[in-house]
């Protein structure tokens, strides 16, 4: 099992490796040259990046506890959680989240409980990124334009309204009142499944939902330090221009995340290279951070997976406090 699943790992980034093809060949052998990065802020950058990622791994963990799901190992935690975000990179938004199902019921979870799980989990990223976003880059739909900014304004519309809804069927009177009508007038199959969905909302506390939008604010802070380093690497003299390198990240992950591409590719580089320009005023050396952030991401999205046939699957679950 061990070598198909690095097997698996291997076949996944020559896939990924094939679909950045195209941007990689927009760098040209002088662009390398000149922006070669250096070493050790580079690799501090990608520490950082690959402990943003098991933090959201582990929070995931956290929810599904607070949730009274189940418990995993953090072995299993890393195996469910970044095998099911390699869904991410196969056209259609579903898959990863058919992975994340499918791969927890193995685990012992019921997977569409920790499915939901992880929907809460991207609900408090994306929601925390918007807040994140308007503070460390407050100008920028002026600066990404009129054909991104309705996409990002849809988006935290959807989470207010969503969050609206939530919080009206989960904790108020009229909420519950109407719960029972949905309850009595669905189908004896589907009402199974919305009574599992509205004992799963009634699990949610306030208390550990802000505890969630806090942890997962934090990760906005190392993501943005960590991509800060990142172009620092290539750009020394950017240094002053942190909190908006900052902003830059968060402005080109939320518009990667809401297009519908595989991952957001392409997308997610065109706004980084445009949010760039104050920070970067080279295009050359802007070009080659755009490109080469994906491959900073993906890799530390991989490594994870390379190193947890690793991990020792023996001994027992961590407590749950």
């Amino acid at each position: 099992m061990r070598a198909v699943q690095l097997a698996l790992l291997a076949l996944v980034a020559w896939g990924i490796y094939r679909v950045l093809a195209a941007e990689l060949s927009r760098i040209t052998w002088a662009d390398l040259t000149r922006w070669r990065p250096a070493v050790l802020p580079l690799a501090a950058s990608f520490l950082l990046l690959v402990g943003v990622y098991l933090a959201h791994a582990l929070l995931w963990r956290h929810i599904v506890r607070d949730l009274q799901l189940g418990d995993l190992t953090f072995r299993e935690t890393v195996r469910v959680y970044f095998t099911a975000s390699l869904g991410r990179y196969v056209p259609g938004k579903v898959w990863q989240l058919a992975g994340m199902a499918v791969l927890a019921g193995r685990a012992g979870l019921p997977p569409l409980a920790a499915t939901a799980a992880a929907i809460l989990g991207q609900i408090a990223f994306l929601a925390t990124g918007m807040l994140f976003l308007a503070l460390s880059l407050p100008g920028w739909r002026g600066q990404v334009g009129a054909s991104y900014a309705p996409a990002v304004t849809a988006l935290v519309a959807g989470l207010v309204i969503g969050g609206a809804l939530l919080w009206l069927l989960a904790a108020t009177p009229i909420g519950h009142g109407v719960r029972e009508r949905l309850l009595a007038r669905a189908a004896p199959g589907t009402q199974e499944k919305l009574r599992s969905a509205f004992t799963l909302a009634d699990r949610i506390r306030p208390r550990n939902a802000g505890v969630w939008a806090a942890a997962y604010f934090a990760t906005w802070l190392a993501l943005g330090a960590a991509f800060a380093l990142f172009v620092f690497s290539f750009v020394p003299a950017a240094d002053g221009s942190a909190r908006y390198l900052a902003g830059t990240i968060a402005g080109s992950y939320l518009l990667g995340y809401v297009v519908p591409l595989p991952a957001g590719i392409g997308a997610r580089e065109g706004v980084m290279f445009v949010l760039l320009q104050p920070a970067v005023p080279e295009a050359g050396a802007a070009l080659v951070i755009s490109v080469l952030s994906r491959v900073w991401f993906t890799a530390a999205e991989l490594l994870p997976l390379a190193v947890v046939p690793a991990v020792s699957a023996r001994g027992p679950k961590e407590d749950q406090n």
